[in-house]
């Protein structure tokens, strides 16, 4: 009987074992509790011991613990659960045949290095609900060049090539395989995270935001392609090995804000020359540290940012700070409200160039929510207010006695995006080098081909020995930068040219003469910026303040009075027309005026409204930055 028993319960242990391998054979894996090729501790997934391609991880998991997966070289897909919140440091580095990630809805933390070294990684899905983001998530990801973000994500933006915070003042990662030549720092920006910049395949030219108090450790070490690196003022300091490691790397910009080098900031870009003025910290680093120290510009003057269907700037702002922008305190007569707090115009955040002045708690304007101080009931003996706007003193009377300010009431206009005047949507097909300089000049997306109504963006870039120019009468466009840099000293628009593009004819300095006829109904912004004609009519006192040109397009602005009155007949604002005026309060816009176009009065930080406006339709996305007014009031 004992054979018998025994020879029974061998066969029942054959049996399961059967089972098991059946139920394995079937989908590929058996329930989480009984696959051992998982090791798990508790909630947290531990390692990954398996080989397949595809792994379904089980729902009992909440976390993907450190290196769970690293150095899995067969690991091509994955589903992750929604039980998972966190995916830790390194979970999945050096993964190399991974290809494609969704992070669900329930992951609210990616640790620092998560997907390193995911070469394969093409595909990225991040969920809304991801609030904590860590350093170098997809370094070394050679093949990511753009990912996917809910747009329910408040945390996290991506744009560009690019991923940010949710309002865009922390740079986390420059995407590796980011496509495009130029990458320009959104002006939001005011941190660089360590290891922003790590081993970029395709970008050259990098232009730091102008809000970037200081260069951080590693922050652009290791770039890869990246050829030229401009820093702006006020940039004050640059960290440990900042820029080190730079094998690519022939010039980085340093101004004189800069004051404080780490020793091993240029630390292993052996070809690196320092481009910055005489006598500054740059300029003694360098002579000190024997790197090539040069007074005049090597690197491309004309960033913009590049990428295959360069994507619309999101409208981006931390709405949650806003109401705290206008805190009001009130007396029988007056009432004082302030914005972030400070007495001058240093302190507002205006250093007299043009730079936004009122901003949040996280340093980033927002006028979503902002409530005029006369809309704060008073009694009736107060017959008026004082406001203090960007350190100035402003008096607004009641609005009892008919005071208008901020919208006009039923005003209704069309908010668009921005459009080409800022971005290169247009670009596509192959890369071409201009070669018409001897200095290093920006590879650019040209259309694939010529249109024969237009003359082809960057057709005559930088040409200095062009000073005369016929249009011929097919044209109907000029293209981006067409004549940018260019030696034209005078142009004669013909009246079948209805269109001129960004900087069409930038930086221009002898153009002296120029002729632009009713037939133009859109100019590009800065398409005449640096020209001595521009710079002839700001300074002159004869002219008027008013600068209008071709089918009523108010082209520039160089009064200094509070209470601007437009004048009759003017159909568009253009581009940056008022843009920096500080002095401005309000802006009397007659009903002709049916377009407010991108920058229009970007920086006007005491702007407190419009009148009139009754012929308005489009206002551009952006025209009110740094203001008080928000575009969304027109769609009210």
């Amino acid at each position: 009987m004992k054979r018998i028993y025994t020879a029974l319960t061998s066969l029942a242990v054959l049996g399961i074992l059967a089972l098991v391998t059946v139920a394995r054979g079937i989908g590929g894996g058996v329930t989480a509790a009984e696959d051992d090729r998982f090791r798990i501790n508790g909630t947290t997934l531990t390692k990954y011991l398996g080989t397949d391609t595809y792994v379904s991880l089980p729902d009992t998991i909440t976390t993907i613990g450190d290196e769970a997966f690293s150095g899995n070289e067969t690991l091509t897909s994955l589903t992750i659960p929604d039980s998972v919140t966190q995916i830790s440091f390194n979970a999945f580095k050096n993964c190399t045949a991974l290809t494609g990630v969704i992070l669900p809805d329930s992951v609210e933390k990616v640790g620092p290095g998560a997907f390193e070294g995911c070469t394969s990684l093409t595909s990225v899905e991040i969920g809304e609900n991801v609030r904590s983001w860590g350093s170098g998530v997809f370094t070394n990801c050679d093949s990511l060049a753009t990912v996917s973000i809910d747009p329910d994500n408040e945390y996290l933006t991506y744009y560009n090539g690019a991923v940010y915070n949710g309002n865009m003042t922390m740079l986390y990662q420059v995407l590796p395989a980011r496509e495009g030549d130029n990458y320009v720092m959104p002006d939001t920006v005011e941190s660089i995270d360590t290891y922003a910049f790590w081993n970029l395949q395709n970008t050259k030219n990098v232009m730091v935001s102008n809000k970037v108090a200081s260069i951080p450790r590693q922050a652009m070490a290791s770039m890869g392609s990246v050829e030229n690196a401009v820093i702006q003022n006020p940039t004050t300091s640059i960290g440990e090995r900042a820029f080190a490691n730079n094998a690519n790397l022939k010039q980085v910009v340093v101004p004189a804000s800069v004051v404080n080098i780490d020793r091993r900031a240029f630390a292993g870009s052996p070809d690196l020359k320092i481009y910055t003025s005489k006598s500054s910290t740059a300029d003694t680093f360098g002579r000190n540290n024997k790197i090539p120290v040069i007074y005049e510009a090597e690197y491309p003057t004309d960033f913009m940012d590049s990428n295959v269907g360069l994507e619309e700037m999101p409208n981006v702002g931390d709405s949650s700070d806003s109401s705290t922008s206008t805190t009001t305190t009130t007396t029988t007569t007056t009432t004082t409200t302030t914005g972030d707090q400070g007495t001058d115009d240093t302190e507002q955040g205006n250093s007299g160039n043009g730079q936004q002045t009122t901003q949040n708690s996280s340093g980033f304007q927002s006028t979503e929510g902002y409530i005029h101080p006369l809309d704060v009931p008073e009694k009736d003996d107060v017959i008026g207010k004082t406001v203090i706007v960007a350190g100035r003193a402003v008096v607004l009377m009641d609005n009892r006695r008919g005071q208008v300010y901020g919208i006009p009431g039923g005003v209704k206009a069309d908010v668009v995006p921005e459009d080409s005047d800022n971005q290169d949507q247009s670009l596509s097909g192959s890369q071409e080098e201009e070669n018409t300089s001897d200095s290093i000049t920006v590879n650019v997306q040209n259309s694939s081909t010529a249109e024969s109504d237009s003359i082809a963006q960057r057709k005559y870039y930088k040409q200095k020995d062009l000073t005369n120019y016929d249009i011929s009468e097919n044209i109907k466009t000029i293209g981006r930068l067409a004549f940018a840099e260019s030696g034209l000293k005078s142009i004669v628009i013909p009246d079948n040219v209805t269109e001129i593009e960004y900087g069409a004819f930038l930086s221009c300095t002898n153009l002296t003469d120029v002729t632009i006829p009713d037939s133009v109904t859109d100019i590009g912004t800065k398409a005449f910026e640096g020209t001595a004609w521009m710079n002839n009519w700001k300074n002159s006192e004869s002219d008027g303040d008013f600068l209008i040109v071709g089918d009523g397009i108010l082209l520039a602005y160089k009064g200094n009075d509070a209470h601007v009155e437009i004048p009759d007949g003017v159909k568009q604002i253009g581009s940056e027309a008022f843009k920096g005026h500080t002095e401005i309060l309000d802006v009397a816009v007659p009903a002709s005026v049916n377009k407010i176009c991108a920058e229009a009065f970007r920086n006007c930080c005491a702007l407190t409204g419009l009148t009139g406006c009754e012929g308005l339709k489009t206002v551009v996305r952006g025209a009110f930055y740094g203001t008080q007014i928000s575009e969304e009031d027109f769609n009210k």
